[in-house]
């Protein structure tokens, strides 16, 4: 089975909830790599999608129709070249001798555990733990503002 793991560094301005992220170190299993370069924009790719998940990209629907207001892409925002760290990728390619052609697909092993290393990286740098998608620099500093009230 292909499994990705993300360790990712983060900055928090705890006065305005903005996160940037620094640099995403993933390591992933998926078998022979055919094609290093593709292999590593395509890893890259899809860490770049999971911090828009984890960070920008969220459902938002009329409180009074329930109709869907970010329907597509032009809608909400998604990362952007100013918000791409530093990807360091490494590919372990052992272990798919079972697998015609021995590699399984990247992109999707490469997304999954991005939203919750993003979420660990700014509670370690806050002290706050937040389990909700997208990070918002309002959910942010609401939790700040919890934590300094208790």
């Amino acid at each position: 089975m292909p499994s990705s793991v993300q360790v990712i560094e983060v900055e928090v301005d705890t006065w305005l909830g903005h996160v940037r992220v620094l640099n995403v170190h993933t390591g992933i299993a998926v078998g022979r790599i055919a094609s290093p370069a593709l292999a590593r924009s395509q890893a890259c790719g899809a860490v770049i999608q999971g911090l828009g998940y984890a960070l920008y990209e969220a459902r938002e629907l009329d409180p009074t129709s329930g109709d869907v207001l970010t329907a597509g892409m032009e809608d909400y925002r998604i990362p952007g070249i100013a918000d791409t760290p530093e990807i360091d990728v490494h590919f372990d390619e052992a272990g798919f001798d079972h697998v015609l052609g021995n590699s399984v697909g990247i992109g999707e092993a490469s997304t999954v555990p991005t939203s919750a290393a993003v979420a660990n990286a700014i509670h370690n740098a806050i002290g706050v733990r937040l389990t909700e998608i997208p990070i918002r620099p309002d959910r942010i500093v609401a939790a700040l503002k919890g934590r300094n009230a208790a």
